[in-house]
């Protein structure tokens, strides 16, 4: 298998939650290995990054602002596209949803919060596959990678976050502190997504479609503080966090034809969080 395996020229992509922190990432590195990209985002905010890829890419890059709970919006988009397009050949997972109470206490948890962090983890990736799969079983064709966790396969190691800033960055900016505890939607639903890509790579077999999914583990953000940072390294084999870049091998190998004979797996990129 030469290098060539790994390039996704004349293939369209369509990345779904990709204009966040890591999306642009996977946008920088889908775009750089050829492919058209399509980015369905309710957030269409052009950051530095977005601008030079839109300037570098200019007739094969859009980012479309799609509110993906929404499976009306979601068609459009889809139609949109195949004005444009005669096939989607890859469809890529990662949204993600935190309600307000996402780091509080398991007994403090809300139903409504429980809902949010369902939908953006889990349905949003249910109504996105439904509406685009049909064009890929008409094509005999496709990939599909959801973005799943290292929690959707075991459970948090909670003294990780004594005195981390996670809901001061993420939930409750205006408080300096606030004791973190993991949610337990975001394992429950990553690990019903990675079990619902098996579901659809047994489903979808027959034609020709090839459902994975991927289990990084925490990527580093340069706002967590350095409490957090140290305690999620010594829990990790490798002693650190991943970088941004680091998880774009694992997408390009699903996405291309380097993976043709691979479907219905979970592939982890946690640094050995998962190993002991």
């Amino acid at each position: 298998m030469g290098d060539s395996a790994f390039r996704l020229d004349n293939k369209v992509v369509v990345l779904v939650g990709g204009n966040g922190y890591l999306g642009r990432k996977f946008s920088r590195a889908i775009l750089e290995f050829g492919a058209v990209l399509y980015v369905l985002d309710i957030n269409t905010t052009e950051s530095q990054e977005i601008v030079e890829l839109k300037e570098k890419y200019e007739n094969k890059f859009r980012l479309l602002r799609v509110d993906c709970t929404n499976k009306e919006e979601i068609v459009k988009a889809r139609e949109l596209i195949l004005k444009k397009e005669q096939d989607v050949d890859v469809l890529i997972n990662m949204s993600t949803l935190r309600p307000p109470d996402y780091y509080r206490p398991f007994e403090e948890v809300s139903l409504e919060g429980w809902n949010v962090g369902l939908l953006g983890n889990l349905t949003i990736p249910f109504l996105t596959i439904q509406s685009f799969i049909p064009i890929m079983v008409k094509q005999q064709r496709g990939s599909i990678v959801n973005i799943a966790s290292h929690y959707g396969i075991v459970g948090n190691d909670q003294r990780i976050y004594r005195g981390a800033n996670l809901g001061k960055i993420y939930v409750t900016p205006d408080k300096d502190t606030m004791e973190v505890h993991a949610h337990g939607v975001y394992n429950a639903a990553k690990g019903g997504l990675i079990n619902f890509t098996r579901y659809l790579a047994a489903y979808y077999g027959k034609d020709n479609i090839r459902v994975n999914s991927i289990s990084p583990g925490g990527i580093f953000q340069k706002d967590e503080n350095e409490t957090f940072v140290r305690n999620y390294g010594e829990r990790t084999p490798l002693g650190r966090k991943a970088r941004p870049d680091e998880i774009n091998g694992a997408v390009i190998f699903l996405a291309s034809d380097a993976s043709t004979y691979v479907t219905g797996h979970n592939l982890v990129v946690d640094g050995g969080w998962t190993c002991w």
